[in-house]
């Protein structure tokens, strides 16, 4: 899920500083805050166009499985927190879409401003499921991708989300060429059509 980052009220859109200083400050409360899902990273835990609920948070108090939201550049992202990782003494958060096998760039933990705790659905809000089940393979190579993305990290932060940036441009590639293939073959081997 990447949503844009909400305007304030006098129209002067947040930056990635701003919403982490705000969500600091707010970290210790029982605020939350509201915004919409774009994007289907998230499968249908999350389908597009939700309305979700955002817990501010501190990463102490996170446990893999749950959905977190963290700033990268001038978006909120959600997605599921798959492990914790230590690199020359920062803590990373490894997250990943439910509905890919590769895993977000680290995060740093002081990126992330809380949980998602409910999405508006069917009229009324509902807390967030289980990500859905994937096939052995899919989640062999998600466990694979991950391994390697915690790996760099020990050895080279930068190196790591390099890592992590690539295998993601690797798979809109797949994406886009299944999905071409996919028009090609309906075009040209549809019921009726000459061979």
């Amino acid at each position: 899920m990447n949503s844009p980052v909400p305007d304030c009220p006098g129209g002067t859109a947040f930056d990635e500083e701003r919403l982490l200083a705000i969500s600091t400050l707010l970290r210790n409360s029982s605020r939350e805050i509201e915004t919409s899902v774009r994007g289907a990273s998230m499968g249908s835990v999350l389908p597009e166009g939700s309305r979700i609920r955002i817990h501010f948070g501190t990463a102490a108090s996170f446990v893999p499985g749950q959905v977190v939201t963290y700033v990268a550049k001038d978006r909120l992202v959600a997605h599921r927190l798959v492990q914790f990782a230590t690199s020359h003494d920062h803590q990373y958060l490894i997250t990943r879409g439910d509905a890919t096998a590769c895993c977000d760039a680290p995060v740093l933990s002081s990126s992330v401003i809380g949980i998602v705790t409910e999405f508006w659905n069917s009229g009324r809000w509902q807390p967030l499921g289980p990500p859905e089940a994937r096939g052995r393979g899919s989640r062999l190579l998600a466990s694979a991708i991950c391994g390697v993305v915690v790996t760099l990290l020990r050895l080279n932060s930068g190196l790591s989300c390099w890592f992590a940036a690539r295998m993601a441009e690797i798979r809109r590639l797949v994406l886009r060429f299944v999905g071409m293939a996919r028009r090609y073959a309906l075009r040209h081997f549809s019921a009726g059509a000459p061979l």
